[in-house]
């Protein structure tokens, strides 16, 4: 998910913007929600014929070295990596996502295929394989988890478009399902990771301010007490109007926490989004 994937979340994600506490109290952060971002949807251009695609055959796989944290935050939610033993059934609602994260990275740090079949989840360990059955027509398919969404508390996956189509509900945004889970990761010895996984960039976010001025001058202030050696600080702009400034550390979870935590004692609310690919 998503950013997407994700992170994750990326996971496929949005994000909340904190006030800034200190001598910038006049500044006025902008809620990204008033943010115009491109839609989503399916692909501009179908050149796959899913329903010829070969259904994936689940296997064993060690547990992917991105997208595995004990928690992580979303929303000011707080989410908890949670161990689901084989034959772990769940129904609810699943959505999909497609075209506006197609290649972005995912949250174990694969590239997201809208023309694969994978799925996002918000706390099962990544990566597992689950069947999945669309409760309207009873039709059924396997995918691969590898990344975190949907962030919506009636939801229990974000598949991918292509997952979405052979399911039968891509022209909804969404569709009553079960999910059965049939591999989950392994500690098996001489097990290999997908070849595709290469290292995440995972991103803090500090604030996002509607001033490119407020912004440098937030992001001046940070570039002064954050060791440059671990951790570079950004502006991002969103080409509508609002600036983002955000924390680049070294991909390591100790760096991550440690300027996560600085930050937090700089009276900062920094938000970690999932993990996503790295951006000059």
């Amino acid at each position: 998910m998503r950013f997407l994937l994700v992170f994750m979340l990326l996971l496929s994600g949005c994000t909340t913007v904190q006030e800034w506490m200190g001598d910038l109290k006049q500044a006025e952060p902008v809620s990204e929600g008033q943010a115009l971002e491109a839609p989503d949807g399916p692909p501009l251009l179908v050149t796959v014929d899913v329903s010829e695609l070969p259904e994936p055959i689940p296997q064993d796989e060690p547990l992917a070295r991105y997208g595995n944290p004990p928690e992580y935050v979303v929303d000011g939610e707080v989410y908890r990596l949670t161990s689901v033993p084989e034959g772990f059934i769940e129904t609810g609602t699943a959505s999909w996502y497609g075209r506006k994260f197609h290649g972005r990275l995912t949250s174990s740090g694969e590239p997201f295929d809208m023309f694969t079949f994978t799925a996002a989840h918000k706390t099962m360990p990544i990566p597992s394989w689950v069947r999945v059955t669309n409760l309207d027509n009873n039709r059924s398919l396997v995918v691969r988890v590898n990344d975190r969404g949907p962030f919506k508390p009636d939801r229990v996956l974000d598949l991918s478009w292509a997952a979405a189509r052979r399911l039968g509900f891509d022209d909804r945004g969404t569709a009553a399902v079960r999910y059965e889970v049939l591999k989950a990761p392994s500690d098996a010895p001489g097990l290999v990771a997908n070849p595709l996984v290469r290292p995440a960039q995972a991103v803090l976010q500090v604030t996002a301010v509607s001033s490119e001025v407020q912004a440098q001058k937030i992001a001046n202030d940070l570039s002064q007490v954050i060791d440059l050696a671990e951790a570079r600080v950004r502006i991002e702009p969103t080409g509508s109007g609002l600036f983002r400034v955000q924390i680049l550390p070294q991909t390591d979870e100790s760096v991550i926490q440690s300027v996560m935590n600085q930050l937090i004692g700089l009276g900062w609310s920094p938000q970690r989004l999932i993990a996503r690919s790295e951006q000059n």
